[in-house]
């Protein structure tokens, strides 16, 4: 893995969503639902554009590599929004795992996924009872 891209891609997969979220807090204010619907597509949209950036250049990824990055990539996002929701919003450890941290689990996924689809297809996909 290389760690300067995972943390590059990382920090933008952070920023991206933040600024939005930033530019649409009164939409929050207004209609939490849509805002939140509107950020985790947002989220999930720059977690796609990212891992096929990250694995443009990977001739055949493998899962571990596909999950190694989500992963990074989901505490790289909870370690700068961690403080920033605890510290400067007041939301409690709970609140956050429940309606922040939970969504970055999307990230792992959506990185295996990306990462057995540039495999091309020439093996099964783990879990797969076979045809």
């Amino acid at each position: 893995m290389n760690w300067k891209r995972v943390v590059g891609y990382g920090l933008v997969l952070w920023l991206v969503p933040f600024l939005i979220a930033f530019v649409l807090f009164r939409v929050r204010q207004d209609n939490r639902a849509l805002f939140e619907s509107l950020i985790t597509v947002t989220g999930v949209a720059c977690a796609v554009l990212a891992s096929l950036g990250y694995f443009r250049d990977a001739s055949r990824p493998g899962p571990a590599p596909g999950l190694g990055v989500g992963i990074a990539w989901a505490a790289i996002s909870i370690a700068i929004d961690l403080p920033i929701f605890l510290e400067v919003f007041g939301m409690s450890l709970s609140e956050y795992a429940a309606d922040i941290a939970l969504t970055y689990l999307a990230f792992p996924a959506i990185t295996l996924g990306i990462a057995l689809a540039r495999r091309g297809g020439q093996e099964q996909p783990p879990f797969s009872r076979g045809s």
